[in-house]
């Protein structure tokens, strides 16, 4: 750890050791999708945007993903898997 941390330079440190022991990340099968955007709502640090137009949701910002698990329990269609 840094010195003297700022709490978003823990917090990113932090995230970055927890994806490399578990080793996972999010897999998003985009065919899937049905726009229902629990993934969206739950998402601890906002890896997902609704895209109203194609009612479906958009998985970006894969590098701030924590790989938690929430989006993957809260989606109805299976479309979102932690591999």
């Amino acid at each position: 750890m840094s010195e003297n941390p700022t709490i978003w330079s823990s917090l990113t440190e932090h995230w970055e050791i927890a994806r490399t022991l578990r080793g996972l990340q999010i897999q998003f099968d985009a065919e899937k999708c049905t726009g229902v955007w629990q993934c969206y709502e739950v998402c601890p640090v906002g890896c997902w945007t609704p895209d109203y137009s194609r009612r479906k949701v958009v998985f970006h910002d894969q590098d701030w993903c924590i790989a938690c698990g929430a989006c993957v329990l809260q989606c109805p269609e299976g479309a979102i898997t932690l591999e």
